[in-house]
Order: structure tokens, then C-alpha cells, then sequence
């Protein structure tokens, strides 16, 4: 009788992660879907890189990548957060994103001196639209996963003014560290001379000089990223986010369905698809996987929380 019991036991553990799939409609359906066929397709691209050992430094197919991810962001929104929060979480996003990269790339100001290469495709303002459509997705995927994790549902919390307001700040200032976290191993990543030594690319861009990983080669400029960039990438998703918060943010339409768990694999998407090049460009610069184990001790521990709480909530 005991072993009898066993498959419907079983059963009634997958029942979560069923029912979540069934009661999902087809376009959230669709959406898990086209996430995981990406890690799917980056798997595969990075078994055949090892086993070539070439690594798969292509800014062609980073952009498909990151513009597939915008899709995924403002269709996620689209369906929890409704078209006004959409529209204006987005707007704000690229507006901010765009005028401190401007002034950066420009004027040397908020980041510190750095100059944009052509490799990563059209500019407006010398800034790259590809960087503009990257900023959007990080900081969309940490905001949301927060929100995930804490069961906020897009509710501002807070009964008084500044209650409101140090709820703002403090989602603000998670959601502003968890995008610098990916920009610890992003720096070093894209001003690397391997882009020249290993695919004859130009890096993304190139910094006049700092402190931070100042050993590992760079094509131009005297190496290291200066610690002004990462309070600037800090400081520019802490005001979108508070001015997001305190302005237009709005409960959630939907919550409690499995497309919430989509800002959680775009996030730790972002986190594989650098992590793995790091690694391969390591056949080329020493060092490089220094960039790789710091990258996986600042975005991995959120990641391995937010799978904790899909298992809690699907197993």
C-alpha cells in the first residue's frame, strides 16, 4: 500500500509548477518559453566555444541577445504592470540612462573619462543605443526581482510621507546595487584587449585609468576602471528607480503567476551569458577569471535567494 502511494505523492509534489503552467496564459506561456530557449541557445554556444576553444566574442550577437531581453522586459511589463507603468518605467529609464552616458562619454563627468569605440553599432550623442537598451533590462530585471522577492506586488508601502519615502530609497538603493553588481564584471569585460588579441575587435570602450582590476591588459588608456564609475552605475539606477517609485509605480495587475519568476532568468541570464565569456577570454588574459569569480560572488547570492523562493513556491 506504502509503495502504491509513492507516484501519486509525487505528483502531488509537481503540482505547483503544473498548475502555475496551466493557469498561465498562452503569452506567458510564451514568454518562459522564449527565456529558457535562450539559455538553451547560450549553452550550446558556449559547449561548442569550449570545445573549439575560441572564445565567442561576438557584439553582433549581444545585441540580438539584449534587444531579445528588452522584448521580454516590456512584455512582462506590458502584462503585470499595465501600459502606463510601462511606458513611463521605460521612458524614464532610457531618458537618464542616456543623459548620464552623455555627459560621461562627452565631458568625463559622473562616471569618470572614458570614450565609446564603434564596435557596439549606431550612437546618439556618442552614446551607443545598444548601452541605453542594456541599462533598461538590468535595472527592469533587479526592480522587478526585488519585488518579487519581497511580495511587494507593485504596492508603494509606507502609511506617512516618509514612510513612503524611506520605502522608496531603500527599494532604489537595492535595485541601484544590484545593476552595479553585474557592472563589476561587465568594465572589465568590454575594455579588454582580448577583443583585439582574439577576434581583431575594438573593446566597447576604454577608460583613461583607475584602480580597479588595474593589472588586468586593456587595449588603450592606462588599465584599471576608475571607482567613480561604479558609484556612477550606483547612482544612475538609484534615481530612476525612486523617481519611478515615487511617482508612477502602481500595484501590480497580476501577481502570484509563473511569469513573475521571468525578471529572476533574465537577471541570472545576464549573469551566465558574461560570466561564461570571462572565462574563455581567460585563455587569452590572465586574470579574466578573477572578473568571473567576483561577478559570481556579487550576483549570485540574490540569484541562488530567488531560486530558493521558486522552489518554495513551484515544488
Amino acid at each position: 500500500m506504502e509503495e502504491s502511494k509513492l507516484p501519486e505523492e509525487g505528483a502531488a509534489r509537481r503540482r505547483p509548477i503544473v498548475e502555475a503552467w496551466k493557469e498561465s496564459t498562452r503569452p506567458q506561456r510564451a514568454m518562459v518559453a522564449i527565456i529558457l530557449f535562450f539559455y538553451f541557445l547560450t549553452t550550446v554556444t558556449h559547449l561548442v566555444s569550449w570545445g573549439m576553444h575560441k572564445a565567442s566574442l561576438r557584439p553582433d550577437a549581444v545585441a540580438a541577445a539584449m534587444l531579445a531581453m528588452l522584448a521580454i522586459c516590456i512584455w512582462h511589463s506590458w502584462i503585470v504592470k499595465g501600459r502606463r507603468q510601462t511606458i513611463a518605467f521605460f521612458l524614464v529609464a532610457w531618458v537618464v540612462s542616456w543623459f548620464c552616458e552623455f555627459i560621461g562619454d562627452n565631458y568625463g563627468w559622473f562616471f569618470g573619462k572614458y570614450k565609446y569605440t564603434g564596435t557596439l553599432g549606431p550612437r546618439v550623442g556618442g552614446v551607443p543605443i545598444l548601452i541605453i537598451v542594456t541599462w533598461s533590462v538590468i535595472i527592469y530585471a533587479a526592480f522587478m526581482l526585488i519585488d518579487w522577492l519581497i511580495g511587494l506586488r507593485g504596492a508603494r508601502k509606507g502609511n506617512s510621507w516618509w514612510g513612503k519615502g524611506l520605502w522608496a530609497v531603500l527599494i532604489a538603493a537595492a535595485t541601484a546595487t544590484l545593476v552595479c553588481a553585474w557592472d563589476m564584471m561587465v568594465d572589465p569585460f568590454a575594455t579588454s584587449r582580448v577583443w583585439i588579441t582574439a577576434v581583431h575587435k575594438q573593446p566597447w570602450w576604454w577608460w583613461q585609468g583607475g584602480p580597479y582590476l588595474k593589472e588586468l591588459g586593456v587595449w588603450k588608456g592606462s588599465g584599471g576602471v576608475p571607482m567613480g564609475n561604479f558609484l556612477g552605475w550606483w547612482l544612475a539606477p538609484f534615481f530612476i528607480i525612486l523617481i519611478f517609485y515615487l511617482v508612477f509605480q502602481n500595484r501590480n495587475l497580476i501577481s502570484e503567476k509563473l511569469v513573475s519568476v521571468v525578471p529572476w532568468l533574465v537577471y541570472a541570464y545576464l549573469y551566465f551569458t558574461v560570466v561564461f565569456v570571462c572565462l574563455e577570454m581567460n585563455w587569452f588574459e590572465n586574470g579574466m577569471n578573477q572578473v568571473a569569480l567576483i561577478g559570481t560572488f556579487t550576483m549570485m547570492p540574490v540569484i541562488l535567494i530567488a531560486a530558493v523562493k521558486a522552489a518554495k513556491d513551484y515544488t
